[in-house]
């Protein structure tokens, strides 16, 4: 079999190229992985020919991403436990795992707002530590949700139903309303709940920290072009 061909469940590809060295690098970008994280199995070392053109043959592999043993609630539970001993914190830890990422909640004693930071900023550098550690670990990118106390389930609250009271008061009063300045993640969030608010469009306006969402009614705010439904962007 010619190409190349993928086995997203195991993580298993098959790729070919002009040797093995380009087979393996493409399977590594098609994997996002390091070459210390797969194993590889030489299905046809392939073959140059007379001038390297008659009789050439491409190299065939299979290559196999190798995932970590422990699974990736287990490991970013380790991860998140050693910052906070590093620390020197009293914690407890609670954890929950799906399909699409995992969600691990801190509560410690007292101190929730030196790991939160102002508005967060310091929480958001934890969870981009913790989330690189536990991908390098398993191999490849991870999703994953670092909150302290529940401030990000709170704060994601707090921001739909903001939205949605942003929505109404602009399609009652024909006129953009503007949100205070959000970081990328929490206009996101904005835009998401509004995704599916009929005759309202959402847009992102502004530089730097003071980047903020637009909510518009139909034909007031920016659209997709050539008419259709209102369009969120960011």
């Amino acid at each position: 079999m010619r190409g190349s061909g993928r086995d997203e469940r195991n993580k298993v590809i098959e790729t070919t190229g002009k040797s093995v060295e380009k087979a393996l690098d493409k399977a590594l970008k098609q994997l996002d992985a390091r070459v210390e994280n797969v194993e590889i199995e030489i299905l046809d070392a392939g073959q140059k020919g007379v001038l390297s053109i008659f009789g050439a043959r491409d190299a065939r592999i299979r290559v196999t991403k190798k995932t970590d043993s422990k699974g990736i609630e287990e490991i970013a539970d380790e991860v998140a436990r050693y910052i906070m001993e590093c620390l020197d914190i009293s914690y407890r830890l609670f954890s929950e795992n799906d399909d699409d990422a995992t969600y691990i909640n801190i509560e410690t004693a007292g101190v929730d707002g030196l790991l939160i930071g102002r508005k967060g900023d310091t929480l958001n550098s934890l969870q981009h530590l913790v989330g690189r550690i536990v991908s390098r670990k398993m191999g490849g990118y991870q999703r994953l949700t670092l909150d302290v106390g529940g401030y990000l389930k709170n704060r994601q609250e707090i921001l739909r139903q903001k939205a949605v009271k942003a929505a109404e008061r602009a399609r009652k009063s024909n006129r953009e309303v503007q949100m205070e300045p959000m970081k990328a993640s929490e206009r996101r969030i904005v835009h998401v709940a509004l995704t599916d608010e009929e005759g309202i469009s959402t847009y992102t306006t502004g530089n730097g920290d003071m980047r903020k969402v637009c909510i518009a009614p139909a034909g007031k705010g920016r659209e997709r072009r050539g008419g259709g439904r209102p369009r969120n962007r960011d």
